[in-house]
């Protein structure tokens, strides 16, 4: 029989923000914002540990009230700068158990800031990364027709200068158009090996189009005010009421 693989969940949380002053304990909808990720990872089946990654001891106390989160450091401030990167923070995790003699096969990064997940979204991501040999995921959105890349041109000095998509014929039609998507940042999935390789995304990629969810990730307050008209009624499609 095969053995299950071990999957580590990594919240990273750091207490500075650029954009919103301590974003991820600002409340919204009466919770701090990394409460919403903590639960959806909560519901999760298939996690076989999730962590919050964290400078600020405040975010790390609020995080151990929550059955099977782990807060297993405080992160190093050099990690928790504004130049510091996400396969840094990572990294930084899975090394921490590798220390440890604790090995995990893959990595799921949920940052908070994208606070709407269905409450499958999770397992649905880890089944398909699972089931198609990828090496990594990542959860992604249609790209609305407007914003279509054929539709997309650089600006040079005397107007329209040359089209993004590297085509010669423009489509016009927009039931022409093929899909295209972007990466929405609600979850990221990878094999240890390619992240010790210091990548997220690489090899093989899979992509799990995130469907009929808000797609917002806050990092203006502008952001902020689409999530705060968004709360309470996803609140009532999710059945929020899980732990508290």
């Amino acid at each position: 029989m095969k053995a299950q693989p071990r999957i580590l969940g990594i919240i990273p949380a750091r207490e500075g923000s650029k954009g919103i002053y301590n974003k991820n304990m600002k409340l919204l909808g009466g919770k701090p914002l990394i409460y919403y990720t903590i639960e959806s990872a909560l519901r999760s089946k298939l996690l076989t540990t999730c962590i919050v990654s964290s400078d600020c001891l405040r975010i790390l106390e609020y995080s151990r009230q929550f059955p099977t989160i782990e807060v297993p450091f405080v992160r190093p401030k050099n990690l928790a700068s504004d130049f510091a990167t996400s396969i840094e923070v990572v990294s930084h995790a899975v090394n921490h158990y590798l220390e440890r003699s604790i090995k995990f096969d893959y990595v799921v990064l949920l940052q908070p800031t994208s606070p709407f997940r269905s409450r499958d979204l999770i397992d649905k991501s880890i089944h398909l990364m699972l089931e198609s040999g990828a090496d990594s995921l990542v959860t992604v959105q249609k790209i609305p027709d407007k914003f279509h890349p054929n539709w997309a041109f650089f600006l040079g000095q005397e107007g329209l200068q040359k089209a993004i998509y590297n085509t010669e014929r423009i489509i016009p039609r927009r039931q022409d158009l093929a899909d295209s998507y972007y990466r929405d940042g609600k979850i990221y999935i990878a094999k240890t090996t390619l992240i010790m390789e210091g990548k997220l995304l690489g090899g093989k990629i899979a992509s799990l189009v995130a469907e009929g969810e808000p797609d917002i990730n806050i990092d203006s307050y502008a952001d902020w005010e689409m999530a705060q008209k968004q709360i309470y009624k996803w609140k009532q499609c999710q059945n929020e009421s899980y732990w508290f």
